[in-house]
């Protein structure tokens, strides 16, 4: 009785709420749109003041609306071109270091060098990157059984599945066939009980596999590997990343737009980007034509730039979105039941998401099903965070100390990776007495643990003090950092609030927690 009682008082309320509402939104009145923009006058707004003479735009405003209307278009349109200008200047970047390189290449990533130019890469993993065409036929990529923790990626980074560990064979090897919108049907395999297919909206697709183990069964895993198009044999080309640096991250300036202007004419256009293209040819950049922008339009695109990163900036370092905070100001580096971070589709029921794909491709590159949605004992966990226990920035001349809580609850590995605010990938700290290495975690050699099987990470510009090497990271004087905390095969734990996440505390020097 009380709940039918309860029912019906709620509705009655609901739909006098509902009535209310509609009578106060009734149509605007002429007086009421009168108010709100002058015949004559001053138009005040958050860009500046606009003038309107007899309802027109006075001499020369006109001038200054379209100088709005294009710098707000350039700087969103950084933020929309992030996710395809990563993927192509990574591709750009593997086509011009090594000899050789091309469809169906991967390139051996186990060097710091090698990882340093990447956006937010570990340092516990060997890395196998590389990309195939699937325009002229589907690209197959046999995966064998082990610790094998990859996926198939898109030139838009979107990933329709994980491979390996996480993937759909849950580590029992298996045969992924990709295929674009662009592959002819002739030139794809049957169907088949062992083939797992990923559906991807560009051409390219690109491959991220993370081999994990000893240096022998590393090296067994790998010459198992076969990656091949449609009717060649099966095989696999692998070039050695001989050290050499290759930048990932976006480039600044006129580079950008240059670069984007490529990955666009590299690829199919999207439904979802046609209004976006036609924001770009009204600055001079249209597929299937030269990249030739005006003076005028030049300099709006190098300022969109330079106004687009300060958003992405906020995007990652003042983070507004909902539903990603941890408990110590952690934070979710992607999406999952919390909602508001990446999703491996990009796609929620009404719309794309937009700040969010920018927000995470702008820090980090790549993202699948399994770093995205967390299922215990299935799934990578990422967090990090941008400041101490005080609120204050991270810099690389002061001296920290990150106490990690033990045992961290994950079933592969753990680890935490210090990463330049400027750039978003691995410190460069190879030129100091403990440089070349950025990690600390549970694959470190002589890694120290507490009494009561916490650890401490130390973290400063000096060299380390003695016996500490393992736990201990050099910073960087004027430069800013930032930590990950990844858990591979992240157990409950990790993602329920019950593990208490690491604290950062600036100290003067370490004594006290190396005595």
């Amino acid at each position: 009785m009380f709940n039918k009682l309860y029912t019906g008082v709620t509705l009655f309320s609901a739909l006098v709420m509902f009535f209310a509402v509609a009578a106060h939104a009734g149509p605007q009145s002429e007086e009421e749109f009168q108010k709100l923009m002058p015949l004559t006058g001053n138009v005040d707004t958050f860009f500046g003041e606009f003038e309107l003479d007899h309802s027109f735009p006075a001499v020369g405003e006109a001038d200054k609306i379209y100088d709005l209307m294009d710098h707000q278009r350039a700087a969103q349109l950084y933020l929309w071109g992030l996710p395809l200008a990563g993927m192509s200047r990574w591709h750009q970047g593997y086509v011009q270091n090594y000899k050789g390189y091309g469809d169906n290449t991967l390139v051996s990533v186990t060097k710091f060098n090698e990882r340093r130019g990447i956006l937010t890469a570990n340092e516990t993993t060997d890395y196998l990157f590389g990309s195939s065409n699937t325009r002229d036929g589907a690209a197959i990529l046999k995966i064998p059984p082990g610790t094998i923790v990859g996926m198939t990626v898109d030139m838009w980074q979107q990933t329709p599945s994980d491979v390996g560990l996480f993937g759909p064979n849950g580590g029992n090897g298996g045969t992924h066939v990709i295929i674009g919108p662009n592959t002819p049907a002739e030139a794809t395999p049957e169907p088949g009980d062992d083939q797992v297919i990923h559906r991807i909206d560009t051409d390219r697709v690109w491959y991220v596999l993370r081999v994990i183990g000893s240096p022998d069964e590393v090296k067994e895993l790998t010459s198992q590997l076969k990656l091949y198009s449609y009717g060649q044999e099966p095989g696999l080309k692998i070039i050695d990343g001989e050290d050499k640096f290759t930048a990932q991250y976006p480039p600044r300036g006129l580079a950008y737009w240059e670069l984007l202007h490529q990955g666009i004419n590299d690829e199919v256009v999207q439904e979802r980007d046609r209004f976006f293209m036609y924001w770009l040819s009204t600055l001079g950049i249209e597929k299937g034509k030269p990249f030739k922008p005006t003076e005028r339009q030049k300099k709006i695109l190098e300022d969109g730039s330079k106004v687009g990163e300060l958003m992405a900036k906020a995007l990652v370092f003042d983070e507004r979105l909902e539903g990603v905070l941890r408990p110590g100001n952690w934070r979710m580096i992607l999406g999952g039941e919390w909602g508001a971070g990446i999703k491996n589709s990009q796609r929620m029921k009404y719309y794309d998401i937009f700040d969010p794909r920018a927000r995470y491709t702008y820090e980090a590159v790549t993202a699948s099903p399994s770093m995205t949605i967390p299922k215990p004992g299935k799934a990578q966990g990422y967090v990090g965070k941008f400041e101490d226990e005080t609120g204050e920035r991270l810099k690389g001349g002061e001296n920290y100390v990150i106490r990690i809580e033990g045992p961290v609850p994950a079933e592969v590995f753990w680890s935490i990776v210090i990463y330049d605010t400027d750039t978003r990938c691995l410190i460069d700290n190879r030129k100091g007495a403990a440089g070349g290495k950025a990690t600390m975690g549970s694959k470190t050699p002589n890694l120290r643990t507490n009494a009561d099987g916490s650890y401490y990470m130390l973290l400063g510009p000096d060299a380390p003090p003695k016996g500490w090497g393992a736990n201990h990271v050099q910073t960087l004087p004027g430069r800013g950092w930032f930590p990950y905390m990844r858990a591979y095969g992240a157990k409950a734990e990790f993602f329920n609030d019950e593990y208490k996440f690491p604290t950062i505390k600036k100290v003067k020097d370490f004594y006290d927690y190396i005595k």
